[in-house]
C-alpha cells in the first residue's frame, strides 16, 4: 500500500520492499542487531570520570568544540560556509545555546522559500546529535541554520524545573509554555522572521505546540506571511490519542513492539546496513516488561528522572553512558575512534548537566509515550487554517508510532482538499533508520528535506 503526495509515492507504515523470489520477511525494529559493539571497560570509565571532573580541557565548551571540529567549516570557515556558537540572553539570567551556520553564497534566484531554518533536538538530547546533518543541509545557497539547545537541555541554561502539576489541560499547557515561551523570546532576540521549523521526537511535539501558539501572520518585506513557512516533524512523540489509535491489529503491533529501554541498545551500523530483519514466525507472542522497563515505569509515575542515576554514579558514569554511545555509534568507533571519543565525551557532558527540562516529559506524556493532550486532537484543523505545509518523517525501524503520523497526514490533507483543493501534509518513511533517522541515514534524510524545501 502506498500514498501519493505531490506526485511522489511514499511508503505507508510497515511496508517492506523485497526483490522477486526473496523470502517474505518483516523489519521488526532497530534493536535486533546482534552486532559486536565496542567494550567500554571500568578502567576507561574511571579515567573518563577523572578527566571530566578535574581537567580544564573537559569543560562544556571545549568538549563541544572538539565535536564540532569534525565539520569542514568549524572553527574556521571554508569557501562558502561559516559557523559560530552563540549564547543568547533570554532574561532572568538564562540563555539559549545555539550553533549558527551560514552559507554565504547568494540564494538561487527563482527558488521559493525562506533561508532561515531552526533545528530542535529531542528529549534529553542536544544540537550535537545533528553532527552528521550540518554539512549536507548547509550546502543550500544562502541558508542560515540555527541549531539550538532547548532551555533545560544540552548546553543551554538549566534552571530548576518548576514543580508543575499535570492533572488538567491548563497544567499541560503551562509545562509546554516553559519551553516554547523561551523559544519565542530567543527568536525575537535573534531577529528571526519567517523560518522553517524542524523538530525531532519531543522537539517535534514542542514544535507543534509552538506553532499552535505562535504561528501568526507577520509583515516581512511588505508582504503578509506566516511566521513558520514549513514544518518538518521527525519521528514526533505525542500524536495518537490512545492504544486504540493504532490501525493495525494487535498481533501485527506486537511484532513491531519495542520496549522503551531498547532505545539505549540500538546499533546504528546494523540499522544503516539494513540488518535486524527477522521472519514473523520467529517472534514471540508478547514483549515482556524487563526489570529496566519496570524501573522506568516506576520513576515515570513519580516524575523522577533516569538521568539522576547517571549523575550519581561517580566513576561508573562513563560506563553507563557507553551502553548508549557504543551501540548507537559503534560504526563511528570502528571508522574513526577519535571522532567516537569526541561524541562520547560530548554525550557525557550533556547527560551529566544539572537536571532541568527532562522533568517535563512525565508531565506531558503518560507512561508509554502517549500524550496527555494528543496532537491528533489539536493540530489538523489549526494547521489547515494556517495553511501550514508539514512533513512527517519516520524510520522504517522506528519505535515511534508511524501509523499516527500517516493518520495525521491524511486528516490534514482531507481537510485541506475541502478548503483549498490541495494537500498540505507529506509523509515519508526513511529506509534503514530507527527513531534517530537523521543519524541512521543522513543521505536519504537530506534528500527528503531538499525535496520538501524544493531545493535542487
Amino acid at each position: 500500500m502506498s500514498v501519493e503526495t505531490d506526485g511522489t509515492t511514499l511508503l505507508t507504515p510497515s511496508t517492506t520492499i523485497t526483490e522477486p523470489g526473496t523470502p517474505q520477511v518483516k523489519k521488526v525494529s532497530e534493536f535486533n542487531d546482534g552486532r559486536k559493539t565496542p567494550h567500554y571497560s571500568m578502567f576507561q570509565s574511571t579515567k573518563d570520570w577523572f578527566k571530566q571532573s578535574f581537567s580544564p580541557s573537559y569543560q562544556d565548551e571545549t568538549v563541544e568544540a572538539r565535536l564540532l571540529s569534525h565539520l569542514p567549516f568549524f572553527p574556521d570557515s571554508d569557501s562558502t560556509r561559516r559557523a559560530r556558537v552563540i549564547n543568547t540572553d533570554i532574561g532572568n539570567g538564562h540563555y539559549i545555546h545555539e550553533l549558527f551556520i551560514e552559507n554565504t553564497n547568494k540564494a538561487t534566484p527563482g527558488l521559493p522559500g525562506t533561508n532561515e531554518v531552526v533545528l530542535v533536538h529531542g528529549y534529553a538530547a542536544s544540537l550535537g546529535l545533528f553532527i552528521d546533518n550540518f554539512d549536507s543541509l548547509s550546502q543550500i545557497p544562502g541558508i542560515k541554520i540555527h541549531a539550538i539547545d532547548l532551555l533545560g537541555f544540552g548546553l543551554s541554561s538549566r534552571p530548576k524545573f518548576p514543580d508543575f502539576p499535570s492533572s488538567t489541560k491548563e497544567d499541560v499547557y503551562r509545562v509546554e509554555d516553559w519551553f516554547i515561551d523561551s523559544f519565542e523570546t530567543w527568536r525575537k532576540k535573534r531577529n528571526i522572521g519567517k523560518f522553517i521549523l524542524m523538530g525531532h521526537s519531543f522537539g517535534g511535539y514542542l514544535s507543534c505546540a509552538y506553532a499552535l501558539k505562535y504561528n501568526k501572520k507577520i509583515m516581512q518585506d511588505g508582504i503578509l506571511l506566516n511566521l513558520i513557512e514549513k514544518m518538518v516533524l521527525i519521528s514526533p512523540v505525542g500524536l495518537e490519542r490512545s492504544e486504540a489509535a493504532f490501525k493495525h491489529d494487535k498481533g501485527d503491533r506486537l511484532e513491531r513492539q519495542v520496549t522503551i529501554e531498547q532505545e539505549v541498545m540500538a546499533d546504528q551500523e546494523a540499522i544503516v546496513n539494513g540488518e535486524g530483519v527477522v521472519s514473523t514466525t520467529q517472534l514471540g507472542p508478547e514483549v515482556p516488561k524487563t526489570k529496566t522497563r519496570k524501573l522506568i515505569d516506576y520513576m515515570w509515575e513519580r516524575n523522577h528522572s533516569p538521568f539522576t542515576i547517571i549523575r550519581n554514579a561517580g566513576p561508573f558514569k562513563s560506563k553507563l553512558i557507553s551502553t548508549w554511545t557504543c551501540h548507537r555509534f559503534s560504526h563511528v568507533y570502528y571508522q574513526n575512534p577519535e571522532h567516537f571519543n569526541n561524541i562520547h565525551a560530548y554525550i557525557y557532558r550533556v547527560f551529566n548537566g544539572p537536571g532541568s527540562g527532562e522533568y517535563a516529559i512525565t508531565r506531558v506524556l503518560a507512561v508509554g509515550a502517549l500524550a496527555k493532550l494528543p496532537l491528533m486532537d489539536r493540530c489538523p484543523e489549526k494547521f489547515v487554517k494556517m495553511k501550514l505545509p508539514t512533513l512527517w518523517l519516520y524510520g522504517d525501524k522506528d519505535w515511534m508510532n508511524d501509523e499516527a503520523g500517516l493518520e495525521m497526514t491524511n486528516t490534514i490533507n482531507d481537510m485541506a482538499k475541502k478548503k483549498y483543493h490541495e494537500r498540505l501534509a507529506n509523509f515519508k518513511i526513511i529506509s534503514n533508520a530507527g527513531h534517530h533517522l537523521y543519524l541512521d541515514n543522513p543521505p536519504e534524510f537530506a534528500k527528503v528535506i531538499y525535496k520538501f524545501l524544493k531545493v535542487k
